[in-house]
């Protein structure tokens, strides 16, 4: 009868443990929307609310060759310049360690068409963003490029992913991001971010800016 109360004991304390885990886990949106996040838990929003991306610092993309000097050398004034950036879907504080995460992103996207992009190339949408890089820097005339970029208009884009990173890819992380690269590309005077979703291009980054290994599945 001693050992069965120890072990009912036992049950109630990892019990309460648990929900503690459970009750101190918050998700914080981009865009300020609070949600529970507890392991193996959704956090997301709506299918019909709009997807509020912060976009983090842009690097230079260096453009392909002149065109007429395969040497090298600075691009002449109608070429497209390119950059590529960390955009932030979900942001999450993590208050418990040695758990899962799981979650889901949810919404409308805003963005310009980066299957666009890839086709100039004929790459498959399910690329990464450094495979268009790859090509970009091949490409010494740009025109079917530039053709793609001033044709391009933003369009709404359904999002409806799940996401998860493993416990052991937690540790020592107080603030999770995840999200997806954003190529920008100006031309002309104008400016269009193409945001690619797609699961080769989507990561996480800690409160640091390092990268922390996650997990994407289309729902």
């Amino acid at each position: 009868m001693k050992e069965v109360d120890m072990r009912s004991r036992a049950w109630r304390i990892r019990a309460r443990a648990a929900v503690a885990i459970a009750a101190g886990v918050m998700a914080l949106a981009a865009g300020g929307t609070q949600a529970a996040a507890s392991p193996a838990a959704v956090a997301g929003s709506s299918n019909s609310a709009a997807i509020d991306v912060v976009h983090g610092p842009l690097n230079l993309i260096l453009p392909g060759v002149e065109v007429g000097n395969p040497t090298g050398g600075l691009a002449s004034a109608d070429t497209v310049t390119a950059f590529h950036g960390f955009s932030t879907f979900r942001s999450i504080r993590i208050e418990s360690q040695g758990f899962d995460l799981e979650g889901r992103i949810q919404g409308r996207l805003r963005t310009h068409n980066f299957e666009s992009l890839w086709q100039v190339y004929n790459l498959p949408s399910s690329s990464g963003w450094s495979a268009w890089v790859f090509k970009f820097k091949q490409d010494t005339s740009q025109s079917v490029l530039k053709e793609t970029f001033h044709r391009e208009e933003l369009i709404d884009v359904n999002i409806d992913i799940s996401f998860r990173v493993s416990a052991a890819a937690l540790r020592n992380v107080s603030t999770l991001r995840v999200g997806f690269e954003t190529l920008r590309l100006e031309l002309d005077g104008e400016t269009k971010d193409f945001t690619v979703v797609n699961g080769a291009s989507g990561g996480a980054r800690d409160q640091n800016g390092n990268e922390v290994p996650v997990e994407f599945e289309p729902v």
